[in-house]
């Protein structure tokens, strides 16, 4: 069985490129490891699934094997400044190891066990996620697994990171309860919408109890996206103009888009390089340990306000659905 995470650190090669250095995260279904590439990346985060078998002599594990390893791949064209970087996907052992920039940071849940935030950072917040969400349906990828643990925000810059996109079971069951849209919970239907739904699952878990009167135009909006209906919901274009709108952000014209206030997925973030993606010619040299501390914030939300003072934690993204660390 793999993903048990007893690889000591500095030993494993994955690939003949990526040295274990240590494990970030680990779950029932999988574990994350901080690499480093030696070929010229440098730290990276790197994802080991859990099988329920040995894809040598298991069937069901290998089927779960070349899934995750098909939507891996799919998942490196998801380009946006809100969305994890994809870098690579190598098979150790039938199994597929997923590569991830690494970023430095904490998940919106360990933010919102300190308490809920500020109505205006929580729609930054949202307008960013919505971002890498849209960027993700525009590939025909759908997340399916929307909630706190997989929102990343990085130290220093404030920048949100969507994770997980799509590459896991996507089972409802294992979500957990108050993020699965009403059509998933009920059946195996996913689509744009289901994310939507989360997403205002997620932004009614960072804002708590505020009341009504306090969150505005910002309350209308989640009980909108709370529709149990999915033709009911606005679709993302509204969502996006809405949260504009409600943090005061004029809209930004886009050409050669027919839905209005969309982002250009392959529009880099200002000032942020773009890492190397799986099938690139040759590795990219690391960059520069400044390169994080100067990194502008997505195009899709405003620079993030005075924030609170939080420990410098390094996390593993999670890339697979089967990861779940939670």
């Amino acid at each position: 069985m793999t993903g048990d995470g007893e690889h000591p650190p500095g030993v494993r090669l994955i690939g003949g490129r990526y040295r274990l250095a240590g494990r970030l995260g680990s779950g029932p279904t999988g574990t994350v490891w901080r690499a480093r590439d030696e070929q010229g990346r440098g730290l990276v985060a790197v994802k080991e699934p859990l099988l329920p078998g040995d894809p040598a002599d298991d069937e069901d594990s290998r089927r779960i094997a070349h899934r995750l390893h098909t939507e891996a791949r799919a998942a490196s064209r998801v380009r946006h400044p809100s969305a994890v970087v994809v870098l690579d996907v190598v098979t150790e052992g039938q199994v597929p190891w997923i590569v991830m920039e690494l970023v430095e940071g904490e998940s919106l849940r360990e933010v919102l066990r300190r308490g809920p935030l500020p109505p205006a950072e929580a729609a930054r917040i949202g307008l960013a996620v919505l971002g890498a969400l849209r960027a993700a349906h525009d590939v025909g990828i759908v997340h399916r697994d929307v909630k706190p643990a997989n929102v990343l925000l990085e130290s220093g810059t404030g920048r949100v990171v969507v994770t997980d996109f799509g590459t896991g079971d996507g089972h409802p069951e294992d979500a957990p309860a108050g993020f699965v849209a009403p059509e998933r919970a009920a059946g195996p239907g996913a689509g744009p919408a289901s994310d939507l739904w989360s997403l205002g699952a997620l932004l009614r878990s960072a804002v708590g109890t505020a009341d009504a009167v306090r969150l505005g135009a910002l309350g209308r909006l989640l009980d909108r996206l709370h529709a149990d209906e999915p033709s009911a919901r606005p679709n993302a274009a509204q969502v996006t103009a809405a949260l504009r709108e409600y943090l005061g952000v004029p809209p930004v014209p886009e050409p050669g888009r027919s839905d209005p206030g969309r982002s250009d997925p392959d529009r880099p973030e200002p000032g942020r390089r773009e890492p190397d993606r799986p099938g690139a010619a040759g590795p990219a040299p690391a960059p520069a340990p400044a390169a994080m501390a100067t990194a502008t914030a997505p195009e899709d939300a405003p620079a993030p306000g005075p924030r609170r003072r939080t420990p410098r934690t390094a996390l593993g993204l999670l890339l697979a659905k089967k990861a779940g660390l939670e």
